[in-house]
């Protein structure tokens, strides 16, 4: 009897434990979602950002740009405000963050989060029609960000909303760039198109402490000084218009490097590395 009940024992399953309907309903709802779940979820969105009208894209990516520009201005402040310590970045970097947190909150289209949503349905059914769409996508948000953020620049710097002092911060926390030369902008721009493409990723399964989370990203950004092709443009754009750095030599030194760099972060790298994962796990398309 007691060898019986030993090889029952063994046979002991997880079935044998006795839940309500409810409790195992919330045992369902604290699963973290796999990574082919989570796959599926940005490419469903990049889908639908694919199929968006023109019109739409374009408008919200000004409206990106525009929102964007306040990295640069609350960075400003904060620099500003604070005593000329050695610690002054480790919090005016903070200001970097707001921008983000506007674009991403506000559901916004900002280039850097297209180089992996629209990417992802690419990838599984990889189609001309998919490559021309998802290139058209690309270059109206990503001229729309910049017609955004030069429109924001221009308007603060010459129609008074912002005070001289404030400039002046302005320009101070933008001087790194007008020396950093095109090899480093793309150098430095992969891992600002990684972190932002890893962010994308993380932010599609988690339930709270979502804006914990962007901040930490968009924070370590900042703080190591990584090439963002939006969020710089708005310091090389104040450069420009003071003289600091010709228009040639931003669009070659910085945005296009920059651009190139946050492409192989975010697609090149992060995305493929996405895809590689689950490829074996999806059910692809016909």
């Amino acid at each position: 009897m007691a060898e019986r009940k030993s090889a029952g024992q063994e046979q002991e399953t997880d079935e044998d434990v006795v839940l309500t309907s409810q409790q195992r309903v919330q045992a369902r709802k604290n699963l973290r979602s796999s990574s082919p779940v989570i796959f599926e979820t940005i490419r469903q969105e990049g889908i639908e950002e694919l199929e968006r009208p023109a019109l739409s894209l374009w408008w919200s990516g000004i409206a990106a740009g525009l929102v964007m520009t306040f990295s640069l201005y609350t960075k400003g402040y904060l620099h500003l405000h604070l005593p000329d310590e050695a610690w002054r970045p480790l919090v005016s970097n903070f200001g970097y963050c707001l921008g983000f947190l506007l674009v991403i909150v506000g559901r916004l289209q900002l280039f850097t989060e297209n180089t992996i949503k629209p990417v992802l349905p690419l990838f599984v059914t990889p189609t001309f029609w998919r490559l021309r769409t998802m290139l058209a996508l690309w270059g109206i948000v990503f001229i729309a960000n910049l017609v955004g953020v030069c429109a924001s620049v221009f308007l603060v710097d010459n129609a008074g909303l912002a005070k001289p002092d404030q400039i002046a911060a302005f320009l101070e926390v933008s001087h790194h760039l007008a020396d950093r030369s095109a090899a480093a902008n793309i150098a430095l721009g992969v891992p600002a198109g990684f972190l932002l493409a890893a962010l994308v990723w993380g932010l599609a399964d988690m339930k709270s402490g979502r804006l914990l989370f962007i901040i930490a990203v968009t924070y370590v950004i900042a703080l190591g000084e990584f090439s963002h092709v939006v969020a710089g443009s708005a310091e090389v754009a104040l450069l420009t218009l003071h003289g600091d750095m010709g228009v040639g030599q931003a669009f070659t030194q910085f945005v296009f490097p920059t651009l190139l760099g946050n492409i192989l972060g975010g697609t090149g790298l992060f995305a493929l590395l996405a895809y590689g994962q689950v490829r074996h796990e999806i059910i692809e398309e016909s």
